[in-house]
């Protein structure tokens, strides 16, 4: 008998050695390095380049990757006029789902797939372009005009300057570069499941990035993070925090920023999320949404954490993003900006061994059944 694994849950598709995300104990590891210390002490260029190669790179090769990432920031011209007519009608992902698109079309021979350095640079043509789209997607719906990127800023010093018009405070730049580095990686979910599925069929690297951007659209993936500022709206008062969790688990209720199909502890990114806005200071509202957010992770935990569900990385990145100035219509995209990595690791790692993805159902329905004529139904 055919055993159905509805969402694929508990289905190992390949091995990898790209990362390891340990649910039962709360870790995570880039190529055997741990998260922890990788986002206090790493940054996003080294840690694409250590998914992408395999360890850890050598001054000189950080170097390059540094600079071949800042080089590659600026955008197409057809690219950026394409932004400027969608970004004020459409949302911010599918704006950015056009973009990256587009950019096969502005690339030298994208379908080399087999060509292995040609492929790289593609990849890392996207993972430098990415902030920029997002950035220049905000100004134009802003109806403010592009900031030109700067090469002598960090990856996402140079974000959020693109974002606003003027260099970020250290802090909020470093605390950024830790945020991408969080989110550059993470194992055989649905948006890098989405990207190796359209690798596997050959297809040239923007069209796997685009299957990716699409998949971290859904509020189930990556736009769950807008739908937990709205709780920390609805809940308005810290004090109110338990009662609206009684309430929710008695009717059955969602409560965003919980529960993860890998996870049976608290997403081990929350406790860098917490010391990131507890470094930059919240206050006012910030503060108030921060200590919902505490006491929401403390209330949930008691009441449902014996049956695994825990604290995600959306409780506490709402908040972050707000402190950096990060527009909440960005927050998908931001993560995304930093996902390219990951995606581009796994790409990678599928089209040196390759074997197009092509599952089964289970079929069960009706056969045997008779034409009928249009006339005669």
């Amino acid at each position: 008998m055919v055993r159905v694994s509805k969402g694929l849950d508990g289905v190992v598709i390949d091995d990898s050695t790209v990362s390891m995300v340990d649910g039962e104990a709360g870790e995570i590891w880039y190529r055997g390095y741990s998260i922890d210390d990788l986002a206090e002490r790493s940054t996003y260029p080294e840690t694409l380049a250590l998914l992408w190669d395999g360890d850890l790179p050598s001054e000189a090769a950080l170097d390059d990757v540094t600079d071949r990432l800042a080089e590659r920031r600026s955008l197409p011209g057809g690219v950026e006029r394409t932004i400027e007519e969608l970004a004020p009608r459409a949302g911010t992902m599918d704006a950015l789902r056009t973009a990256v698109s587009m950019l096969a079309g502005y690339a030298d021979d994208p379908d080399e797939v087999e060509d292995v350095a040609r492929l790289r640079e593609h990849l890392l043509d996207v993972a430098a372009k990415t902030p920029t789209i997002v950035a220049q997607i905000h100004r134009r719906r802003e109806g403010l005009e592009p900031v030109e990127p700067r090469r002598d800023l960090g990856h996402a010093e140079n974000f959020l300057y693109a974002l606003r018009g003027e260099e970020p405070p250290a802090e909020h730049a470093r605390a950024l570069e830790k945020a991408f580095v969080l989110y550059a990686e993470h194992e055989m979910n649905a948006s890098t499941f989405a990207a190796v599925v359209t690798a596997s069929t050959l297809s040239n690297p923007y069209a796997a990035l685009t299957s990716a951007i699409g998949a971290l659209q859904g509020p189930l993936h990556g736009g769950a993070t807008e739908t937990v500022v709205e709780m920390f709206e609805e809940i308005g008062d810290p004090d109110e925090v338990e009662d609206w969790v009684d309430e929710q688990i008695a009717t059955d209720g969602r409560i965003p920023g919980f529960g993860h199909r890998v996870y049976r502890v608290d997403d081990p990114r929350c406790a860098h999320f917490r010391r990131s806005i507890e470094a930059i200071g919240p206050e006012g509202e910030m503060a108030r949404w921060f200590e919902i957010a505490q006491r929401l992770q403390t209330a949930v935990g008691e009441r449902l954490g014996e049956k695994g569900i825990h604290a995600n990385t959306d409780l506490y990145s709402g908040i972050f993003y707000r402190l950096l100035d990060v527009p909440p219509a960005l927050y998908t995209a931001v993560f995304g900006a930093s996902r390219v990595a990951g995606w581009g690791a796994h790409v990678l790692e599928q089209l040196a061994d390759n074997r197009i993805i092509r599952p089964r159902v289970e079929y069960v329905g009706e056969v045997g059944r008779e034409y009928v004529p249009v006339e005669s139904r």
